[in-house]
């Protein structure tokens, strides 16, 4: 099989040894952040308490939000402070547009990337380079008003939109500190971050070999297209997000077995055969498999979750970027858990914004990506761990 950016297989059969090791990484990571980034935490959690903000939830996922804010800021940082005038608002609700208006999805990408290229990512920064701490070397931390404009910049990008809903409200925390109690926790996350980037690529760098040899070859290939953010994200921020979809299926999976009934939500590359001339039926949320071809691996899902004497569910296809507040409960009605499967680069912002709908999910990765539109010009079937699947369904404890 060959890989394009990323592959959980690593010449494997299947993913098994990669669930096990992102796994024992998680483990890893959360020991090594106990003393140094969960004191942050549980602070942060006393000021959401105290003013009654939220409905607490898991400390892991309060982690898991401060290590994609040291991540993105080395990464991003530099691109998005550099932008001092762009229209930010107009881009962000072109982002949601395109998840709500289908048809002419086509043409609010022609012109969000012509948008994103002409303002968002000035060349003079030049490429995605290697994260590197920012604040240490400049003896300078970043300042609110910073974060305020990073954070407009995220949302703007349409790939950041749930990271920065969350990072505005740890900004509102930080605005109740001291200089130098900033100090010390923007010195922790970057600190953090290093050492993060430095393990990730020991215990995962097996997995994301090939992303830095795809930057260099397709880099001008993005140039003007709505997915160029997605499409060259750094091999760093594969690692945070494999490691960000562990995190989320171990804080949200009590919620998730509650649930009454299952659906699975898979991307139209798994099907094996082209959109023209795929059999499944259109919905509103989405379309349905019909079995037309026995090769195809939604169909093989469909099947495998009708299946008796196991627990059922139902598969649908769709589309990237779609409006997923289709799937949030409706009055009277017990809600689905929801099963997701997308590339590594976008299946942590979907798990985030599923939650912002309420809706009880989990997550299994691709093993590699291949669609046709964003990564492969004619297309490879894409896959997904069976197995896993199979004991997020069954509700087994995994950890």
């Amino acid at each position: 099989m060959e890989t394009i950016t990323y592959s959980l297989l690593n010449e494997q059969k299947n993913s098994e040894i990669y669930y096990r090791d992102v796994r024992a990484f998680c483990d890893y990571v959360l020991l090594h952040a106990a003393d140094s980034i969960m004191p942050i935490v549980d602070d942060y959690i006393l000021y959401l308490r105290s003013y009654n903000l939220e409905e607490i939830r898991e400390k892991e996922e309060y982690f898991l939000e401060l290590l994609s804010f040291g991540v993105l800021w080395n990464v991003y940082s530099d691109k998005a402070l550099s932008v001092k005038h762009a229209p930010f608002i107009t881009l962000s609700k072109m982002a949601e547009w395109r998840k709500k208006h289908q048809k002419i999805k086509p043409a609010i990408d022609f012109v969000r990337g012509i948008f994103i290229t002409k303002f968002l990512l000035p060349e003079k920064i030049g490429k995605n380079s290697q994260v590197k701490s920012q604040w240490k070397a400049k003896l300078e931390l970043p300042t609110l008003e910073q974060v305020d404009h990073v954070c407009k910049w995220f949302e703007a990008t349409g790939e950041f939109r749930e990271q920065a809903l969350r990072f505005i409200r740890w900004r509102a925390h930080w605005e109740t500190k001291s200089r130098d109690d900033l100090f010390n926790i923007f010195s922790a996350i970057d600190e953090f971050t290093l050492w993060f980037e430095e393990k990730s690529e020991q215990m995962l760098g097996r997995y994301t070999a090939n992303v830095e040899n795809f930057l260099q070859n397709t880099y001008k290939k993005y140039l003007w297209r709505e997915d160029r953010i997605s499409c060259t994200r750094t091999r760093l921020e594969y690692h945070l997000n494999m490691v960000g979809a562990e995190l989320m299926n171990r804080t949200f999976r009590s919620e998730y077995n509650e649930t009454d009934s299952k659906v699975v939500l898979v991307p139209g590359c798994m099907r094996s055969r082209p959109a023209d001339k795929c059999k499944a039926k259109k919905v509103k949320e989405g379309l349905i498999c019909r079995g037309c071809s026995t090769e195809c691996n939604v169909n093989k899902l469909r099947l495998m979750g009708k299946k008796p004497g196991e627990e059922n569910f139902d598969v649908y296809i769709i589309p990237h970027a779609s409006d997923l507040s289709l799937w949030s409960s409706k009055d009277g009605r017990p809600k689905r858990g929801v099963i997701a499967s997308a590339c590594v680069t976008t299946l942590v912002e979907g798990g985030w914004e599923l939650k912002r709908y309420d809706i009880p999910a989990q997550c299994v990765l691709l093993d590699y990506c291949g669609c046709k539109k964003h990564w492969h010009n004619e297309g490879i079937q894409t896959a997904l761990n069976v197995r896993e699947l199979k004991r997020i369904v069954q509700q087994q404890n995994m950890n």
